[in-house]
């Protein structure tokens, strides 16, 4: 392939900020995207009648306490400050997430103070209850196990705030892209050394690789796919836990009052409902509308053909990311990162961090 110095292929977050770094090295780069669009699982789309955003596979708050991201996003994009803030429904009942001494008092009828919480659930029976009420059951509907098999010692390396701020994230840097997700994308492959082309997969054939038709010789890939796709499955599947979302348009200014609500009992189907309109209060227009656009999100086993969303680490899965990771490591041209490429869950502060550290 003439005039192309390094291939990057699939355009998320890790990918693009990898081809940003490329082409400001001065490097011609060739962005490929399976998808007939950039911006991975974090993609959005605007509804036009409301102008709310609505995050295609579930939401996604970008935070970080990393100075070198924040730094490196705000070139392109400028947050709306806001704060994820989860809610939980047990029984009927709204409590806030994580646990804390909201969560505690309301759910146990007590009241009390930052010195006592830690010693109060550390009593067997406390922190039983607390993580059968929003542990057990949500844990199972996300992995697919029957409670059963839940492990209630999860709840003792929960952190237990001893205090009433229900701000989910730690991270002092939070928001969402005042202009939009899509437009964090779009800025960071602006760049006259880069080119575009959604709709075009990498292939791996006979030990060449191919973006489309097209082969790529000894030019540098930079692959963030899942490994056993890209090697044809030949070690077999790795197991993933899919998602599947329904989302529906209500006739009312207001549904849930929250960006995001879960739903902890295994016998409600669905671990979450989303509500787009509250990741942007300063869109005025779409928050005065008197319609609102919701997504219920249902976990569900993964078949091939499905999209992966969470790695399955256990043994035998460990074992079989190391064979094809031995594989990937024959080929000198070839980079591997991000959510899929490295077959583990990162946050998109981290996918950038790792996309900043790499040695181009």
């Amino acid at each position: 392939m003439q005039n192309i110095d390094a291939v990057v292929a699939g355009a998320g977050i890790w990918g693009c900020t990898v081809a940003r770094r490329l082409a400001e090295s001065g490097r011609r780069v060739l962005v490929v995207e399976r998808r007939e669009a950039i911006g991975g699982n974090v993609r959005c789309e605007t509804d036009p009648e409301t102008g709310i955003e609505i995050h295609l596979y579930g939401s996604h708050i970008f935070h970080t306490h990393i100075p070198e991201v924040w730094d490196f996003v705000n070139r392109f994009v400028k947050f709306n400050g806001y704060q994820h803030k989860v809610l939980a429904r047990y029984k009927g009942k709204t409590y806030f997430l994580p646990l804390g001494l909201a969560l505690v008092n309301k759910f146990f009828g007590t009241e009390l103070s930052p010195g006592e919480v830690e010693a109060f659930m550390k009593d067997e029976t406390h922190s039983a209850a607390v993580f059968d009420a929003f542990f057990r059951g949500y844990t199972s509907k996300q992995w697919g196990r029957p409670p059963e098999e839940i492990d209630p010692s999860i709840i003792k390396r929960v952190p237990v705030r001893s205090n009433y701020d229900v701000n989910y994230f730690n991270d002092y840097n939070q928001g969402i892209p005042l202009s939009g997700y899509n437009s964090l994308f779009e800025r960071l492959l602006d760049h006259p050394s880069i080119t575009v082309r959604t709709g075009v997969e990498l292939r791996f054939e006979d030990g060449v690789f191919f973006a489309g038709g097209d082969s790529l010789g000894n030019v540098p890939v930079y692959y963030s796919g899942p490994l056993d796709v890209l090697f044809g499955y030949r070690f077999g599947h790795l197991p993933w836990r899919s998602l599947r979302f329904e989302t529906e348009w209500l006739d009312m200014r207001d549904y849930q009052g929250t960006s995001v609500v879960n739903y902890t009992e295994a016998e409600v189907p669905y671990t979450r409902i989303h509500e787009f309109k509250h990741y942007h209060p300063e869109n005025a227009a779409a928050m005065a509308t008197a319609k609102t656009v919701i997504m219920r999100e249902y976990p569900s086993d993964w078949r091939p053909g499905d999209e992966p969303y969470y790695p399955i680490d256990n043994e035998s899965s460990r074992a079989l990311l190391g064979r094809y990771r031995e594989e990937a490591a024959k080929y000198t041209n070839l980079v591997v990162g991000g959510r899929l490429g490295g077959y583990k869950y990162y946050d998109m502060d981290r996918s950038i961090e790792a996309a900043l550290a790499l040695s181009l």
